[in-house]
């Protein structure tokens, strides 16, 4: 008799699932640093220190359901967490949306890396260092700090409130439009607390929310050993009242990549530009081009990474400010001992100029070590893990 309930709640489950999915994977990197900073001038404080390093652990739940004619409904719930501390709060924070797919191609609602990441080298998706990468400098404009009127482009991650539309590909060539109704998310919350605290503002309420939006296109291409895009990024902060504060930002990529043989060789330029200040008074425009060269030589089971990666002055209101620009050199070795397990060892150095405040990406947002003061060089030793299951 218990078989056969057993055997008549698995066939009603299958009945009921048949035209379901639900997956579970995930990420965990880990690694140990020897991080150094030198040339920084008083108050700075140079030294070295060694510590854990997380490199963007992830889990994701992922889920299909069949409803016929073509038409799917897709979700994912991306949960990122630190192996080496705990945050105050582990929480859905990564992509993290639901949406159709079909003949028509995609549409997407959530929270979506957007711009975010286009041309950038592959020390992310390895086992070495996240902090080796060379959006330390392609996702900044001459710092490193977080929401509306600071020097963070696309929010260096993912956005807020997008809206997405993606093409089916169609010989070789993919589009993608993107709508944020407010991409920083809601202003006054930990999200800008490095932000310095705006003007008075004139009327009442934390910010008009038919006002605050982001606007983003991209177009890619892959076809045998060429791939290349173009992502063009526009946003405004919410609040448009007199006396908000500005944090305006306009920015381009253009990346390619060529594969011949068993070594790939990149390029990619970014132009980037934020508006500060504040709405009705005085602006400021900080403007900034950089450029990458990543190459990647696949050798059996390793792969060799190098990327040289350089920030130019800055343009502030259309003058040149000397001594604002950076340079970061990566090199790292991936090493697969499975098709999801890999050791990786890298190196990494970012030399700012006097007046320039770069830093190696996510140095102090998963790094555990501070940021650079003004004019300080970073440098990095690492050797790591990378599990996906």
């Amino acid at each position: 008799m218990k078989k056969t309930l057993v055997a008549l709640a698995a066939l009603a489950a299958t009945a009921a699932f048949a035209q379901s999915t639900v997956t579970i994977s995930g990420v965990i990197k880990t690694g140990v640093a020897q991080t150094k900073y030198s040339g920084g001038a008083a108050p700075a404080v140079n030294g070295s220190g060694l510590s854990l390093l997380d490199g963007s652990s992830q889990f994701h739940i992922r889920g299909s359901e069949d409803l016929g004619g073509g038409l799917k409904a897709n979700f994912q719930i991306d949960t990122r967490f630190r192996t080496d501390e705990s945050p105050a709060a582990t929480q859905a924070g990564g992509n993290t949306w639901i949406g159709l797919s079909g003949g028509f191609g995609s549409v997407q609602l959530g929270k979506l890396d957007t711009h975010y990441g286009m041309g950038a080298d592959k020390h992310g998706g390895h086992a070495t260092s996240l902090q080796s990468s060379s959006l330390g400098l392609l996702a900044y404009v001459n710092g490193r700090e977080f929401g509306p009127g600071s020097n963070t482009i696309a929010n260096a991650s993912r956005s807020n409130n997008i809206i997405r539309y993606t093409s089916p590909a169609m010989a070789g060539f993919t589009g993608q439009l993107n709508y944020s109704t407010n991409p920083f998310g809601n202003e006054g919350t930990a999200a800008v607390a490095a932000v310095p605290p705006a003007p008075a503002i004139v009327g009442a309420g934390v910010g008009d929310a038919g006002k605050g939006r982001a606007m983003h296109a991209q177009l890619n291409y892959s076809q045998g050993p060429l791939s290349a895009g173009f992502s063009a990024w526009d946003a405004d902060t919410e609040d448009r009242r007199v006396g908000a504060a500005l944090g305006d930002q306009r920015s381009y990529t253009l990346f390619g990549d060529y594969t011949f043989g068993m070594v790939s060789v990149g390029l990619t330029y970014n132009d980037s530009a934020i508006t500060s200040g504040t709405i009705g008074g005085a602006t400021q425009e900080r403007r900034r081009t950089a450029w990458s060269i990543p190459v990647n030589v696949h050798m059996g089971p390793g792969m060799i990474m190098v990327s040289y990666t350089r920030a130019n002055d800055l343009e502030t209101n259309g003058v040149t400010t000397a001594n604002t620009g950076a340079s970061l050199i990566s090199v790292g070795y991936n090493y697969a001992l499975s098709k999801r397990t890999a050791l990786g060892v890298s190196y990494a150095k970012v030399d700012n100029k006097a007046a320039a405040g770069y830093g190696l990406f996510t140095q102090a947002a998963l790094g555990g070590t501070p940021a650079n003061a003004i004019g300080q060089d970073a440098s990095q030793l690492y050797a790591g893990i990378r599990h996906a299951f």
